[in-house]
């Protein structure tokens, strides 16, 4: 092999992807999922790569890959699936958020149309087909030069959530679009940087953007991490609470003021183990961490010794009235 032929597959990478946060190999990877996204066969953009694709294509080491592909989720531009038998890893870039995330407006922008949100599989529900076209697309394209030529982004638009002060909302795009029309709830603009799912026809959408509200408010602004793990996380906090309720005990959760749950930062796998708990003591307006399930104990112990003490008195002068009789 020539020089001409080992450097015939250059990568672009996008200089301006950098100022997501998310580094160099962040940046490097982002560029190069982009590529793969537009040249899928996938209607909604799904692509399979394996950790050797990756380091084949960028030179990124496994801990690189991890270390770029945790700060790209994090920063709401890239979705992960796991699907399939044996299971596989899928990659989608999140061109709204992208093009939110860099300010960018696009001559080209269209709005997909009638196309259901991904909480946490694809829309097309033949998944064998998808799975076999997915591969089969990042099979073809492999070893072609990425360059980088457009982003495509969709129209984001502003919901409603419940148990929300109208004055925690940020600014956000136009085009809003009422979640819940009952007024007696108080409504709030869903900032266009929220990670996670921004349709209000998704399953956990609810859910999610009243934990990751509540979630900021507390965290000095910083959003919570959305991966396919809390998708699914939260479409079993659904399944379990039901939509009405599993949106404002998600809430509920964040606001609990218990020195276990603030050290882990309120997970969201705590929220689901005790999920049923949780809607008591929002529905009795009540948090309950360990120093007032610790008050209550003392004051039923304290209870049950005044009880006994009385009881033991009441034996006593039955005992010294018989004494006599």
């Amino acid at each position: 092999m020539n020089l001409a032929e080992i450097l015939d597959r250059p990568i672009a990478f996008q200089r301006v992807f950098v100022s997501l946060g998310v580094g160099i190999t962040g940046a490097l990877m982002l560029s190069q999922a982009l590529y793969w996204s537009k040249r899928s066969d996938d209607a909604e953009g799904w692509f399979y790569k394996t950790m050797e694709d990756w380091e084949s294509e960028t030179g990124m080491t496994r801990s690189e890959q991890e270390g770029a592909r945790r700060k790209l989720v994090s920063a709401g531009v890239l979705e992960e699936m796991k699907k399939g038998v044996p299971c596989r890893l899928y990659f989608r870039v999140k061109l709204d958020e992208l093009a939110a995330s860099l300010g960018a407006e696009n001559p080209k922008t269209r709005v997909r149309k009638s196309r259901k949100p991904v909480c946490r599989k694809p829309a097309n529900k033949a998944a064998g087909n998808q799975q076999a076209s997915l591969q089969q697309s990042s099979e073809q394209a492999r070893g072609k030069p990425a360059f980088l030529t457009e982003i495509t982004t969709e129209t984001t638009a502003e919901i409603t959530t419940e148990s929300l002060p109208a004055e925690q909302a940020a600014p956000a795009s136009s085009g809003q679009v009422a979640l819940d029309s009952e007024p007696s709830r108080p409504r709030c603009e869903i900032p266009v940087d929220m990670p996670g799912p921004k349709d209000q026809t998704c399953k956990t959408f609810r859910a999610w953007a009243n934990y990751a509200m509540a979630y900021r408010k507390r965290y000095n602004g910083q959003w919570p991490v959305w991966n396919a793990k809390v998708g699914g996380l939260l479409g079993k906090l659904v399944d379990r609470l039901g939509q009405a309720d599993a949106p404002k005990v998600a809430a509920f959760f964040v606001g609990i003021n218990d020195a276990r749950l603030i050290n882990a930062c309120h997970p969201v796998t705590e929220l689901l183990r005790n999920a049923e708990g949780y809607r008591t003591q929002w529905a009795n307006g009540r948090q309950m961490n360990a120093t007032t399930a610790r008050q209550i104990e003392q004051t039923q112990a304290n209870l049950n010794a005044a009880q006994q003490a009385a009881q033991n008195i009441r034996e006593r002068g039955e005992g010294r009235k018989n004494a006599f009789l």
